[in-house]
C-alpha cells in the first residue's frame, strides 16, 4: 500500500511538471551610452534656458519674458554627462545674462541654478 501510495505521489509530480511548467526565454537588456533619451535639454542652441533638476516648484515666465531666457527642469535622476552638460549650459546662459543686464536677473530669478 505505502508503494501504491508512493508511485501515484511521483506519477503526480512528474506529470506536473510537464503540463505547468514554464517555457524559458532569455530577456537581452540594450544598454546606451550617455543619454540617448530625447528630452526637453535637447531644444535649439539659439534659444537660451537655465537646466534645473528635480520637481518644478516656480513659475519663471516674467522672467523669461523680461530676459529672454527660459528655466527647463528635467529628471530628478542625474547622470554624469547630464551633470556636465547642464553646469556648462547654465555657467554659459549666467555669462550672457551678466554682460547684457549686469547682476539684476539674479534676483530676479529667485533660484540658483544648477552649477552655478
Amino acid at each position: 500500500m505505502n508503494f501504491i501510495k508512493t508511485t501515484f505521489a511521483l506519477g503526480l509530480i512528474v506529470s506536473s511538471t510537464f503540463i505547468f511548467a514554464q517555457k524559458y526565454e532569455p530577456v537581452v537588456l540594450e544598454t546606451k551610452k550617455g543619454n540617448e533619451n530625447k528630452s526637453v535639454s535637447d531644444k535649439k542652441e539659439d534659444v537660451k534656458y537655465f537646466i534645473q533638476f528635480g520637481i518644478m516648484s516656480r513659475n519663471h515666465d516674467q522672467f523669461k519674458n523680461k530676459y529672454g531666457v527660459g528655466v527647463v527642469y528635467e529628471n530628478c535622476v542625474i547622470t554624469t554627462y547630464m551633470s556636465e552638460k547642464a553646469k556648462k549650459n547654465n555657467q554659459e546662459v549666467a555669462r550672457y545674462l551678466t554682460e547684457k543686464y549686469g547682476e539684476s536677473w539674479k534676483k530676479d530669478l529667485e533660484i540658483i541654478p544648477y552649477g552655478l
